[in-house]
């Protein structure tokens, strides 16, 4: 979908079909508006953890978390633009808006901003970085689900990382890139009675360069989800990871920790993988091991990894299958069987 409020003199180029990037457009276009989204369903056993017994499951998100959103930019003149981005998620196994029933309609992105030569600003619920710089470091990307990196980090009931994937009421500035170095900062205000303390702060580097990458992030947490369901009142969060594309493979690394408040208890987590080509897809291995400790408890461990392979249809279409094994070292041993299909339009 595209509107113009001057004739067209260009086509918007593709916009974000991993979910991870943004808009783009031709430097003649005025305005224009483009929808797009994830369409990601899979189906067999699931089972994690200190969660209950195994389930039978046709779900959503198996690699990607779905959605559907539009965006859009304008151009004023002198290398200035406006930006604005309105996402949100679904459940296409069920037809339900949203991750939860508490999920807004738009609970992925909902912004606007400006863009021009000296960086860029966003006013608005954003995408939280340090989500990104964890989505980016380990081989099976932005699952949740799936990928034990992100299934330590943000997927309940122990998860390890309070805040949620997007921040409300945040105001978020991107420096320009500098030979591969980009560098974000951002601030969650809180709007309640407790004032200027109940805000959320945030940090994140980006280096991209040849076949490197690598992030570094922080964040520090007073409010959203985690906090108020066990009487935490701040979570300091740090986060290291990156790859290196040797051609044959693709190697991942990282490494993070939480330190909590009330109670006081910290956690350290470490990530290792590879992606692999193989025909007309990757294969894709990670492990995940995050050690919990609270003075006057023992420690708890837990390790979680997994194989899948990504076959591609298309640009756009991608069938794949993953197993995941998942071991707190106080509950069960869980097995997660995975079949599934995404759509990226």
């Amino acid at each position: 979908m595209k509107q113009a409020n001057k004739p067209a003199r260009a086509v918007l180029a593709a916009v974000a079909l991993t979910g991870l990037a943004g808009l783009t457009a031709t430097a003649t276009a005025q305005s224009a508006v483009q929808m797009y989204g994830v369409l990601d369903v899979w189906a067999g056993r699931s089972q994690t953890t200190a969660a209950g017994p195994a389930t039978q499951v046709a779900n959503s998100g198996g690699l990607q978390t779905s959605f559907w959103g539009f965006a859009g930019t304008e151009d004023l003149g002198g290398g200035l633009r406006t930006i604005f981005a309105l996402e949100g998620y679904i459940l296409p196994d069920t037809g339900v808006g949203g991750r939860t029933p508490t999920d807004a309609m738009f609970a992925r992105n909902a912004y606007v901003g400006l863009q021009g030569s000296a960086g860029e600003l966003k006013l608005g619920r954003v995408l939280n970085p340090l989500f990104v710089s964890t989505a980016l470091a380990n081989p099976f990307g932005g699952s949740i689900r799936l990928a034990p990196l992100l299934n330590h980090a943000w997927a309940a009931p122990l998860r390890t990382v309070y805040g949620d994937t997007s921040w409300d009421n945040t105001l978020m500035y991107t420096a320009p890139a500098m030979a591969g170095l980009k560098v974000a900062t951002y601030a969650s205000l809180g709007e309640t009675a407790q004032g200027a303390s109940a805000h959320n702060l945030g940090a994140t580097a980006n280096f991209d360069h040849g076949p490197w990458f690598a992030t570094v992030s922080g964040q520090r947490v007073r409010i959203g989800p985690g906090m108020t369901s066990i009487g935490e009142t701040e979570q300091k969060t740090w986060f290291a990871g990156g790859s290196y594309n040797a051609g044959v493979a693709k190697l991942f690394a990282s490494l993070g920790g939480s330190n909590n408040v009330r109670p006081d208890s910290h956690t350290r987590t470490g990530q290792a993988g590879v992606s692999v080509p193989a025909g007309q897809g990757s294969v894709m291995v990670s492990w995940a091991h995050t050690r919990t400790g609270a003075p006057g408890l023992a420690a708890t461990r837990r390790n979680t990894g997994a194989v899948g392979y990504d076959y591609f249809a298309s640009k756009r279409t991608d069938l794949y299958v993953v197993v995941q094994t998942d071991k707190l070292s106080t509950a069960n041993f869980a097995k997660t069987y995975a079949v599934g299909m995404r759509l990226k339009y």
